[in-house]
């Protein structure tokens, strides 16, 4: 694709323009204050409909508002475009789906596969015959074993570590500098070294 709009002028959005490089048109922002502005040279808008386009990509690090505006943009006809950074290494076996991102120093491994939409942050790891759910979060420095299995929708933290055949849940978060040696399930939060479940999200959001 030649032409990409990016959606989500943020930080990520940044991150995401600098690896498109010429490939990116613009930014769409649905923040008033940034219309009409620009960020690393490009201008802001606030609807699609205002930047000749041949794919979007959507540079949002939240998973659940990534995944809810992409369906919205594939369902009204959109192509997704996929970002990768030069400096990425990227198996020829690896499949990475649409939507995703590889930002700088990221790696992916033989046979691995990404989903639609996950984020591969700066220096994050994949190992070999990996699988990666859909708008799953690589942060920074992330690190993934062999066979490791992440569900859709979840963070794995900043410096983490996930060992080899291990198996993390959906809509889970991982927390910065964990070292996970065990199988976690879906829709917690686990911490520390080694890694413990410190609380279920689930719960957490039906006393809200």
């Amino acid at each position: 694709m030649k032409r990409i709009a990016i959606i989500g002028a943020g930080g990520h959005g940044t991150i995401v323009a600098d690896i498109l490089g010429e490939r990116a048109v613009g930014f769409v922002d649905d923040r008033a204050a940034l219309h009409g502005t620009t960020v690393l040279g490009l201008p802001i808008f606030a609807s699609l409909d205002e930047i000749e386009h041949d794919g979007v990509i959507v540079a949002i690090g939240n998973n659940s508002v990534r995944r809810r505006l992409t369906d919205r943009l594939v369902s009204a006809g959109e192509s997704l475009a996929t970002a990768i950074h030069p400096s990425a290494s990227v198996a020829r076996s690896a499949r990475i789906a649409a939507g995703s991102m590889l930002c700088a120093g990221s790696i992916v491994l033989p046979r691995a596969t990404l989903g639609h939409g996950v984020i591969l942050n700066t220096k994050a790891s994949v190992d070999h015959d990996s699988v990666i759910g859909d708008f799953v979060h690589l942060a920074p420095a992330a690190t993934l074993g062999g066979n490791v299995r992440v569900g859709i929708d979840t963070l794995i933290g900043p410096g983490a570590t996930i060992v080899s055949g291990v198996s993390i849940g959906s809509r889970t978060v991982i927390g910065a500098g964990a070292v996970v040696l065990r199988n976690v399930p879906d829709d917690v939060t686990a911490w520390g070294v080694p890694a413990r479940v410190t609380s279920d999200r689930r719960s957490e959001a039906s006393r809200r």
